[in-house]
């Protein structure tokens, strides 16, 4: 059975699973309730090569060499019944260089249907054409000439765009304002990180940045999601339970956010039985309710967890 958690974008991004992990953990994702899975990370190497959460070569020099039966598993994700309706790529994170190795490979071999950069994301998206997006994780260049020079090759190659900031809010204001200015929706949303480096983030005052470089009709409460990390660590005893991130949402929910998102699938399967949460579920399907129920103010049907 498909868990309904209604009209809330409910998001979850994972590693591992979902490339080892066998069909079992694609359906449980299908049952969850989570609406958008964010697969990651992607690393963008300096030969252009498109490696999968650093060990998993899956485009090298314009060929997909992954798993074979990777890309029907992926796919599989959107197929009913499922409540999975969106599906990104995460390109950068801590400690790489990916955006970095961005600019360089644009600057040698520029973005014409020749260029590595290029044939490698088109090779992807014609091997995995679920894909709706590329999510930019850039903890390493901010540059936005580099930015938006991706942005627009991956929109020619019918790839969507989002943006995961922490910090530096007028960097990504300034390259969601280049390029929705000259192209709406090409970037469709910030899904701020709330945690770590991003911790003390609330999404308000990045609501307000964004409205106020893109104009009243601009649905800005709608464009940042805000994110958490769950429960992890050798003990499951860091990070969120699902009862703390609802409680949060629920203080949040009345700047008009319509979603969040947990950081990440490989933790939550690690520690869905942990115990650590004092009882409260813990698995995939708990943290997809405790996102609907906070943004939702707590409305019918509430967990009823106490934050912890």
């Amino acid at each position: 059975m498909v868990l309904n958690v209604g009209a809330v974008d409910t998001c979850i991004y994972g590693g591992d699973p979902l490339y080892s992990g066998g069909q079992e953990v694609i359906d449980g994702l299908r049952q969850s309730g989570m609406t958008t899975v964010v697969a990651g990370s992607l690393h963008v190497e300096s030969s252009g090569d498109l490696v999968f959460n650093h060990r998993q070569p899956l485009v090298s020099a314009g060929k997909y060499v992954g798993e074979a039966a990777w890309p029907a598993r992926m796919s599989s994700l959107k197929q009913a019944p499922t409540s999975v309706t969106r599906l990104l790529l995460s390109v950068g994170g801590d400690g790489k260089q990916d955006f970095h190795h961005i600019r360089q490979l644009i600057k040698e071999h520029g973005t014409g249907p020749d260029s590595i950069l290029r044939r490698n994301f088109a090779v992807l998206k014609s091997t995995i054409p679920a894909i709706d997006g590329v999510d930019f994780d850039d903890e390493d260049l901010g540059e936005t000439k580099t930015t938006v020079t991706f942005a627009r090759l991956l929109h020619q190659l019918d790839y969507t765009v989002t943006f995961c900031p922490f910090n530096n809010c007028s960097f990504w204001v300034e390259c969601l304002q280049e390029l929705n200015g000259q192209t709406p929706g090409l970037v469709s949303g910030f899904n701020l990180q709330c945690y770590s480096g991003g911790a003390g983030n609330t999404p308000g005052p990045w609501i307000e940045a964004v409205a106020e470089a893109m104009g009243p009709d601009f649905d800005a409460k709608g464009f940042v999601r805000p994110g958490f990390k769950c429960r992890r660590g050798a003990d499951c005893t860091e990070g969120d339970c699902p009862g703390s991130i609802e409680e949060t949402l629920r203080e949040w929910s009345s700047s008009g956010i319509q979603g969040g998102w947990v950081w990440r699938l490989d933790w939550v399967l690690r520690c869905e039985r942990s115990g650590s949460c004092s009882g409260q579920p813990m698995g995939v399907a708990a943290y997809a309710q405790a996102i609907a129920h906070g943004v939702e103010r707590g409305g019918a049907g509430s967990t009823g967890a106490a934050p912890s």
